[in-house]
């Protein structure tokens, strides 16, 4: 039976009222509207939540696929990341190699070319010179495309690294924050806030009192350490060039050997005479830079040529990352030949004896004292040339800057200067020929009284002031820009031959003391 035959039956029998009924009735109506509408509400909600469902699915496969993809991108980079890194390394390590390559080849061609500087040049060194320069430029082309490379290495190495940064910030994109989170952030600040006032707080009084502890420390450390100390100034050492230094002393006991050939870069070369059949070489070395070698003794004799027998003594040392001053204690006997020649640095010969004696400066003096020989020629570029107590034979002298001082007994002698002054002064009768050329300079020779005189003296900016005593005048000029005196003092058999040249300076004759 329907709800509404039964309200309509118990209306029949009484129960209840036709009022009740209607009111019954109407609830009942209103009663099966809700459920009609619930139910379709529930079914409605169903449908939503099934195609929420099946959505959420399409897009949770999605972000796995895009995630994949993104995870597969990072791994690609990472791996060309470090494909490049360990590129670009051993690229850097090839350049390393090849730098120190070009190094040793430059220090070699450095050699010879300071090998050149100080003597004339064998054809197989300069043979050796050419294949050292062209193997240093086929070296420097490759050293350059390396570096080329390695800038292409380092750019791509630069974009990988934006790339995975990149693709690191999009995926750290995809998490999403809570909605709370300002809400939360907000409270949290709140918080920190009174905690920070009230640390604020606390550490302000603290540290007023730790600042006067330390015034207090700082004032009785400094009081203390002045009344203790004694200051002076102090040097303090800028790191530079790597420099070793150190000292040795070559022995060769009873060496016979009668020629003598040393070439120095940089340093000094001195000769000394001892009593002794033994030979002594004292020398302090300077290393300039790094050198590979166990110890500075062994670089040093890497880039030397030293080599001593019963004939021949020579030392070889024409790098000029090399200070080498040399001091050669030498038997007292006569020497066949003698050679020194130095880049920068003087040469000084005390009491020596030999035959043929060659002296050469660049940049330094040459300093000859106490010396006997059958012929000297000393050459400088830079420096003054002294010789004295010394007796020689011929005497050949060149320079381009500095003084000639001459005062030794010298039978001949030649010497032509650029700029420096030319001081010539016999000490005995035994000069025979005296040829003097200077271009900016004075010359200055004082002759024995008693000796004749053949002379000429020519200047062209200067003047000729002659002091000897009775010589007479055979021609002279006395034109502003050209000033030339030809004289003679006559003597029987002692005669001297001399000619003076001097182009702004001024030629002075006198007598010896």
């Amino acid at each position: 039976m329907k709800e509404r035959d039964r309200v309509l039956e118990l209306v029949k029998k009484g129960v209840i009222t036709t009022d009740e009924a209607l009111v019954l009735l109407e609830n009942m109506a209103i009663a099966k509207d809700e459920s009609i509408i619930e139910q379709e509400a529930s079914e409605v909600k169903q449908h939503h939540l099934n195609k929420q469902t099946e959505e959420s699915d399409e897009v949770s496969k999605e972000e796995n696929e895009e995630q994949a993809k993104l995870e597969q991108l990072l791994d690609d980079l990472a791996t060309e990341l470090n494909q490049t890194s360990s590129k670009l390394d051993v690229v850097n390590a090839e350049i390393e190699d090849v730098t120190s390559e070009i190094n040793m080849l430059e220090e070699q061609i450095m050699i010879i070319n300071t090998l050149e500087e100080l003597d004339e040049l064998a054809p197989e060194k300069r043979e050796e010179r050419v294949h050292y320069e062209t193997k240093l430029g086929e070296l420097k082309k490759q050293r350059v495309a390396m570096e080329e490379e390695v800038l292409e290495l380092e750019a791509r190495l630069k974009e990988v690294k934006t790339s995975k940064r990149e693709l690191h910030e999009e995926e750290d994109m995809r998490f999403q924050l809570p909605d709370d989170w300002e809400q939360t952030l907000t409270d949290l600040g709140d918080k920190m806030e009174k905690a920070g006032e009230k640390f604020g707080k606390k550490m302000n009084q603290a540290g007023n009192q730790f600042s006067k502890l330390m015034k207090e420390t700082m004032k009785t450390v400094t009081n203390t350490v002045n009344d203790h100390v004694d200051w002076k100034d102090v040097n303090i050492k800028v790191p530079g060039m790597a420099m070793s230094t150190f000292e040795h002393e070559f022995y060769y006991p009873a060496c016979s050997a009668s020629i003598i050939d040393v070439k120095v870069a940089n340093g000094l070369i001195e000769f000394r005479q001892w009593d002794s059949e033994d030979i002594k070489v004292v020398s302090q070395i300077k290393l300039y830079g790094k050198m590979e070698a166990d110890t500075p003794f062994e670089a040093f004799l890497e880039r030397s040529e030293i080599e001593v027998d019963e004939e021949r003594i020579s030392f070889q040392i024409p790098n000029k990352r090399i200070k080498a001053e040399l001091i050669f204690y030498l038997p007292a006997r006569s020497y066949d030949h003698v050679s020194a020649k130095i880049l920068n640095g003087d040469i000084n010969v005390f009491d020596l004896e030999a035959k043929d004696t060659y002296l050469k400066s660049t940049n330094g003096d040459l300093m000859i004292d106490g010396f006997t020989a059958t012929m000297l020629e000393a050459e400088g570029v830079n420096g003054d040339v002294t010789v004295k107590n010394a007796s020689v034979l011929d005497f050949i002298g060149t320079s381009v800057n500095g003084d000639f001082i001459l005062k030794a007994a010298l039978q001949n002698i030649s010497v032509g200067n650029v700029n420096g002054d030319i001081r010539v002064t016999a000490v005995d009768d035994s000069m025979k020929n005296l040829d003097a050329k200077v271009v900016n300079g004075n010359i200055k020779v004082a002759l024995p009284q008693m000796q004749g005189i053949e002379g000429l003296a020519k200047t062209s900016l200067g003047a000729i002031k002659n002091r000897l005593s009775e010589f007479e005048v055979i021609r002279e000029k006395t034109e502003k820009t050209n000033r030339m005196l030809q004289f003679r003092r006559y003597h029987p058999e002692d005669t001297v031959y001399i000619k003076l040249s001097t182009t702004t300076g001024n030629v002075l004759l006198k007598d010896a003391d």
